[in-house]
């Protein structure tokens, strides 16, 4: 009886060391470590991160424009807050390039020095966004598809705004 209880005492020992220093022992040496990547939600973070930069941009060339676009910069900074934390990924970036050609932005070049050009641009990206952000949600699995179908609604209410 005696040597029994060392024996469980020794096992109990074991195991809250075990828990203590992090030791899973189910990990299994062939999990791949995490790459976000290969996430589908990864080419849409990319174009919504070049969106938000475009609105800076625009807010930067004309100053005047805040009350119109300052909101919609902000909706879109919590697009990407949002869908940086359902990748895994920090709110704030850095984020990793995504695979693949369709993950790169539009090629915007310089903003249009003229306010009413850029506004169109704007309302493009917009619109090419929120194609972006349906593709998405219909591709995506059901938990992802609340997240993206309110993009999609609010880059729809932008295009309005801005047209």
């Amino acid at each position: 009886m005696h040597l029994r209880r060392r024996a469980l005492l020794a096992a109990a020992a074991a195991a809250t060391t075990a828990a203590l220093t992090g030791c899973d022992l189910g990990d299994d040496p062939k999990d791949p470590p995490f790459d976000p990547t290969g996430d589908a939600l990864m080419p849409l973070l990319t174009r919504t991160v070049a969106l938000r930069d475009r609105y800076g941009e625009a807010l930067t060339a004309f100053p005047a424009l805040q009350d119109r676009l300052g909101p919609l910069k902000d909706d879109h900074e919590q697009h990407v807050v949002a869908l940086a934390r359902e990748i895994g990924l920090p709110e704030r970036g850095p984020f990793p390039a995504a695979s693949g050609s369709a993950a790169a932005p539009p090629s915007a070049g310089p903003l249009p020095g003229d306010q009413a050009a850029a506004l169109a641009e704007l309302a493009k990206l917009e619109k090419d966004g929120r194609q972006d952000a349906e593709t998405a949600c219909l591709a995506a699995p059901s938990y992802r598809a609340a997240l993206l179908g309110s993009i999609a609604a609010c880059r729809a209410g932008h295009a309005e705004v801005l047209a």
